[in-house]
């Protein structure tokens, strides 16, 4: 089983070339990124491919809600460093090592992902045309 460093980010610091970057306040809350923001837990992981993999585990996660639950605060909801901890000794290390039993999960993953891309740049092409219509057809009455 993999331990993970897990910190606050600190943009005073240096930062490894594989390390994640996983949002710690607001909405998206769990959303991970290859690049540091003021507000992220940052993840230091031993390789490119780990960092992958760690990266489309939270994604999957984040997407799917199930950050929320462990968000705390009133007006600008966060999650903890311990809570963060948790999740990731209790249910990404485990994720992580059925993935690399099983290779097929990640392509599966990212498959959904870019067919989700194709759908949404889709619906905002026939948005566009539903707007050229509109204006073609009722702007010169």
């Amino acid at each position: 089983m993999t331990n993970f460093k897990v910190r606050t980010y600190n943009s005073e610091k240096e930062t490894p070339e594989n390390a994640l970057f996983i949002l710690s306040r607001g909405h998206n809350a769990g959303k991970p990124l290859f690049e540091p923001c003021p507000n992220c837990f940052i993840l230091y992981c031993n390789d490119q491919e780990e960092r992958e993999n760690l990266y489309w585990i939270f994604f999957t996660l984040w997407k799917n809600g199930f950050f929320h639950p462990y968000l705390c605060g009133s007006v600008i909801e966060m999650l903890r460093l311990f809570e963060f901890k948790k999740i990731l000794q209790n249910f990404i290390i485990p994720s992580l090592s059925k993935m690399q039993e099983n290779g097929k999960i990640l392509s599966d993953i990212k498959a959904v992902c870019q067919l989700e891309q194709k759908f949404t740049q889709q619906l905002k092409q026939l948005n566009d045309l539903r707007n050229a219509l509109v204006q073609k057809y009722y702007y010169k009455i």
